[in-house]
């Protein structure tokens, strides 16, 4: 490891390290604006000049593009390298327009740091300034372009990062231009990312525009509740508003970057329906009186029924404490129907990586360093976005990407596709394995021979699964091909993509409890009663949702904990509102079994643009907070089971309840998380496989980036962003059905009639439909992963 001297201050460095990275070690922050810890320096702006005295390299240099070695002495305070870095830092500044006071950017600018930091205070340019025209890249992103200092991070985020296509730079000397051949939406699912590295004001979040200073927001390290990655997020709210979403950094999962549904999709934190008191039987009552009736209520139907009459439903929207508190008082109660899920292929997958996994567990920046990834059954830009990112990051390292799924997937970088239908996906696992593929045609043997030697021949493979395709018999395939193809020299690695940011805590605690199907039965038999429903929505999300819906309205007592406006919630006997990820704290365990903990932004309330009709200050005055009624579901939980309503006992009273939570307590915001121990079980004995149904026309639901998922369709940000319901064919299947590309259908399910646009693609199965399940319009029945029969008819127009 090099040793080198700055400022006459002695640091040991990691190879690889350069001078500019060694500096900030030491807390030394020399100005600069081309270089970024995700996407390395390219000594473009020609700021971060320091003099090497001593050693290998000597002069005035760009600390950026210096890698650290030993002997060497440098200074950042030499008067030659601070005259370079104020003639630079005055050469850059000389088209700015000077806008700070209307600029969103004010308080966190890089530019006004490192202007001040450069030694430029006294403007001496008076000629004329160089301007441009701004484009209208969207409802995400403002552009203002006069602000440019061209340090190049857009260009290199957007393109060589992200892998976006239709943004880059144009011109050449000082008439250099960052946007798109011509305006419109930014298409990159990650073009967000261009707010958080833009050191100026060219690129801002038109969301948040002239909303609040930086100054003004309450900041607190959060976790992405819109998936199963776990990334790290910064939310930024204000008068009881959450307003903004920034990336966190953490380097084992989402680095420094986030995708946009995690940036924009605050808006249910926000939103007009969400539930702000209680009820009993449709009275808005006080919650201390709602959690008084509801235990009255439910002890009656236990002293009357037994406990087995009352079902304990959790769920991966809510944090890992709340759920061990459901845990608790299920057990407390004698009720041995606890679960967590209502989609119960997600369930029963999910629950077989929790108990199979153990050291196969991979991390996000495992997938980036990995040189071979296998996706079967996984589409990451619409179940996991920052995974695709990171497949990305594996393949421009020089690793390889393959994919086996009957969708068309897309990813940001090059890939391999097998397109298999969703039956076959365990078949073809088998085949990497045995080598024996016989059962598939000779040009996907082919395809399968190339995958199976690319695995043999990596040094850091790593399979990728989806649980919605995979289902249970799937996920035990993923896992059982991963065993055996593990060789003396390496170990294959799994990660697999889950329903919500805490489904792998969720499916620790349900253990091998009952799933929803089976409470299906039970309702039906008459034997449930009661069911308690913690921010989960069975209605809607199951697997059958017509069934589930007849089979709910069987039930005598519906006691529902929720902060979102969902059917559950509507139809409860009992509704106790309690608080979004962003007004609470807590803890989720992602989809490696990595736990981590997020902290409060806001405290809950109608936002004062509400309460005041856009006036501020108010014109009405309040002796309680309007709106401030919901309380976090862990505390909601503890006043039922008669617990100390505070969040370091409870999470005491989780780490004696399970001895791999034991490092609960301990737990800290703002750090990576630490990874569970993980049990590595044999599989289940006799599991049956599962019988694939026969279908005339077979139509398989999926999700998609926005309108899938349920905190997403919520946030008015994404709205522009959400597909028409639409269906995928092969050219193939669209000929024998009399459909043409972009025609207008009308799709028939055992859930009804939409009209959908036809979209044609030769890069899926030829005998399979796809469509995506979109809340709020006629496909929100749809369950991904499960195949249903279906009719497709032109639309005739009248």
């Amino acid at each position: 490891m090099p040793k080198l001297v700055i400022d006459n201050r002695e640091v040991i460095v990691p190879e690889g390290t350069n001078v500019l990275e060694a500096a900030e070690q030491l807390g030394i922050v020399i100005p600069h604006f081309c270089y970024h810890e995700a996407l390395g320096a390219i000594g473009s702006c020609r700021l971060c000049a320091m003099q090497f005295h001593q050693g290998p390299v000597k002069g005035l240099k760009m600390a950026c593009m210096i890698p650290a070695q030993d002997g060497m002495v440098v200074s950042t305070t030499d008067p030659d390298a601070m005259e370079l870095r104020s003639h630079v830092i005055e050469w850059l500044m000389t088209n700015h327009p000077h806008d700070c006071p209307v600029c969103d950017e004010g308080g966190e600018c890089q530019l006004q740091e490192m202007t001040v930091a450069g030694g430029h205070h006294l403007r001496r340019y008076r000629g004329k300034k160089r301007t441009y025209h701004n484009q209208d890249l969207g409802p995400l992103i403002a552009h203002e372009m006069n602000r440019c200092i061209t340090c190049y991070r857009c260009k290199r985020t957007y393109r060589d990062y992200c892998g976006g296509t239709d943004f880059g730079v144009f011109g050449s000397r000082n008439r250099v231009y960052f946007g798109r051949y011509r305006e419109g939406r930014l298409q990159s699912p990650f073009s967000g990312n261009l707010v958080d590295v833009c050191p100026t004001g060219v690129f801002t979040d038109k969301t948040f525009r002239f909303k609040s200073r930086y100054w003004d927001l309450q900041e607190a390290p959060s976790i992405c509740p819109h998936c199963s990655l776990g990334c790290s997020t910064v939310p930024g709210g204000r008068y009881r508003e959450l307003q903004r979403v920034r990336s966190g950094i953490n380097q084992e999962t989402n680095g420094c970057f986030i995708c946009d549904r995690g940036r924009f999709g605050y808006g249910h934190a926000n939103h007009e329906e969400r539930p702000r008191s209680a009820h009993v039987d449709g009275r808005v009552t006080p919650i201390d009186e709602a959690v008084a009736a509801a235990r009255k209520r439910l002890q009656a139907i236990i002293d009357t029924d037994g406990p087995d009459s009352v079902v304990f439903l959790g769920s991966s929207r809510a944090s890992l404490e709340a759920n061990g508190l459901l845990a608790t008082w299920a057990k407390q109660c004698g009720s041995r129907k606890l679960l967590f899920e209502a989609h119960h292929r997600r369930d029963l997958a999910t629950r077989i990586l929790a108990t199979r996994l153990g050291e196969r567990a991979r991390s996000l920046e495992d997938l980036r360093n990995s040189d071979c990834l296998v996706l079967i059954g996984a589409d990451p830009l619409a179940e996991g976005p920052m995974m695709a990112l990171a497949a990305r990051q594996a393949v421009r390292a020089g690793g390889q990407v393959m994919v086996i799924d009957p969708r068309p997937v897309e990813l940001p970088c090059p890939f391999l596709h097998l397109p298999l239908p969703p039956t076959l996906l365990a078949a073809a696992l088998e085949a990497l394995t045995k080598g024996d593929s016989e059962s598939f045609t000779l040009a996907q043997q082919e395809v399968l021979n190339k995958i199976r030697e690319a695995l043999s021949s990596a040094q850091r493979p790593i399979l990728i699964g989806g649980t919605d395709l995979l289902g249970p018999h799937g996920t035990n395939a993923l896992l059982d091909a991963a065993e055996k193809l593990d060789s003396e020299q390496r170990q294959i690695g799994i990660m697999a993509l889950l329903g919500g940011p805490n489904s792998f805590g969720a499916a620790l605690l349900a253990a091998d409890g009952p799933d929803f199907d089976r409470l299906i039965d039970d309702l039906q038999e008459g034997s449930v009663k009661a069911l308690v429903c913690l921010q989960n929505d069975p209605f809607r999300e199951a697997c059958d949702p017509a069934k589930a819906q007849v089979a709910l309205g069987h039930l005598e007592l519906l006691v529902c904990i929720e902060s979102t406006p969902s059917l559950a919630a509507q139809r409860a006997d009992i509704l106790i509102p309690c608080r979004v990820t962003a007004e609470t704290a807590g803890s989720f365990v992602n989809n490696e079994g990595r736990l981590q903990a997020f902290q409060p932004i806001i405290e809950p309330g109608l936002a004062v643009q509400v309460t005041g009709q856009g006036n501020h200050p108010p014109r009405q005055f309040f002796t309680e907070t309007p709106g401030s009624a919901p309380q976090p579901d862990w505390a909601i939980l503890a006043s039922f089971l008669g617990l100390q309503v505070d969040l370091a006992t409870i999470r005491h009273h989780i780490a004696g309840q399970e001895a791999r939570f034991a490092k609960l307590p301990d737990l800290v915001a703002e750090s990576p998380g630490y990874r569970l121990q993980l049990d590595s079980l044999p599989p289940e004995k006799n599991r049956p496989a599962e019988k694939p149904g026969t279908f005339n026309l077979p139509l398989l639901p999926v999700t998609s980036f926005v309108g899938s998922e349920w905190l997403a369709y919520l946030a008015p940000a994404l709205q522009p962003l959400r597909p028409q319901p639409t269906v995928w064919l092969h050219p193939e299947l669209a000929a024998s059905l009399g459909l043409a590309d972009n025609e207008a259908a009308i799709l028939t399910t055992h859930l009804g009639h939409c009209h959908v646009g036809v979209h044609l693609t030769d890069k899926m199965v030829p005998d399979l439909i796809l469509t995506h399940q979109l809340w709020g319009s006629a496909l929100e029945g749809m369950s991904p992963g499960v195949v249903i029969d279906c009719r497709l008819e032109k639309e005739v127009s009248r």
